[in-house]
């Protein structure tokens, strides 16, 4: 199930806030590795488990699960429990990891972070799970005979979401690399729906979750914004297009300002222009993008 983004404002502001770590690397145009999955894996009480390998080099990344709980006993604060109910659950191969909530830091607590589109997978992020299971979501009931108690269990954000994303960090051999699953779960825990997924084929660098294509493939005019005030305006642009130039043209034509990008965020003052319209224009070998501005 096909499903591409464009990089826009608010993305490329989450891309930004990555950019010296890729300009660092040398290589800012990065290539995604995207696969939509058709039909889409179903993962239930029938076919309990699915094992994904992003790279396809037979070496398995993470399986997705589901299990049917029957009369599961246990005990909290010392008194007996039994558990009905159903598990869905993510197990990273070793040495991978799930992407997981602010604030949740250890494989024993960790929760799974449901990612939105757009949301940024790297280093920075967080990443936990246990090869043996890490849930998206909990549902059932337990009994407390002691007590004479019966009540519901519902447990993990990924309960009940569609088109939400999985932020993955696997190794292929040595490196590390990033990418995303894009899931439903069902409100009960017991079916999960793998739609599509896709990874940074170069190590260490970022993934926009929902990213299908590689900055060289993406529309220049999706690449930058361009805001203003009264007094400047800012242009944001992906790291690849760092080097073009913004000029600033009056209404005969005559360029009356030009700045040189040499970073991800540009700024061009407005301060000894005239009053009057002009327009803007930031110019990359790959297209232009304009937008007309008044100065008082």
């Amino acid at each position: 199930m096909n499903k591409k983004i464009t990089l826009n404002e608010s993305k490329l502001a989450r891309f930004s806030a990555v950019a010296g770590a890729v300009l660092a690397t040398g290589a800012v145009n990065s290539q995604i590795v995207y696969t939509d999955v058709n039909p889409d894996v179903v993962v239930d009480a029938i076919n309990a488990q699915y094992d994904l390998d992003f790279n396809t080099d037979a070496v398995v990344d993470l399986s997705l699960a589901v299990q049917a709980i029957v009369n599961q006993t246990g005990s909290y604060s010392g008194i007996s429990f039994t558990f009905n109910g159903n598990a869905a659950f993510v197990m990273p191969a070793g040495g991978n990891g799930v992407q997981q909530m602010a604030g949740s830091v250890s494989s024993s607590t960790m929760v799974v972070a449901p990612l939105n589109n757009g949301d940024m997978i790297n280093g920075a992020q967080a990443f936990g799970g246990s090869s043996s299971g890490s849930a998206l979501g909990v549902v059932g009931v337990a009994v407390i005979p002691l007590l004479g108690m019966t009540y519901p269990i519902a447990q993990g954000d990924f309960i009940g979401v569609s088109d939400k994303f999985l932020g993955v960090k696997f190794m292929i051999g040595t490196n590390t690399h990033y990418g995303w699953a894009r899931l439903d779960v069902t409100a009960g825990a017991d079916t999960i729906r793998l739609k599509d997924y896709a990874y940074n084929q170069n190590a260490d660098l970022a993934i926009l979750a929902g990213m299908t294509v590689g900055l060289d493939d993406v529309a220049v005019d999706n690449k930058v914004t361009i805001k203003t005030t009264l007094n400047n305006a800012t242009i944001n642009v992906t790291p690849d297009l760092i080097g073009g130039r913004i000029a600033m043209f009056n209404m005969a034509g005559q360029e009356v300002k030009v700045v040189t990008i040499q970073d991800v965020n540009t700024e061009i003052q407005f301060e000894g222009v005239e009053t009057g319209i002009y327009t803007i224009t930031a110019q990359f070998d790959g297209g232009n993008v304009t937008k007309k501005v008044y100065v008082k």
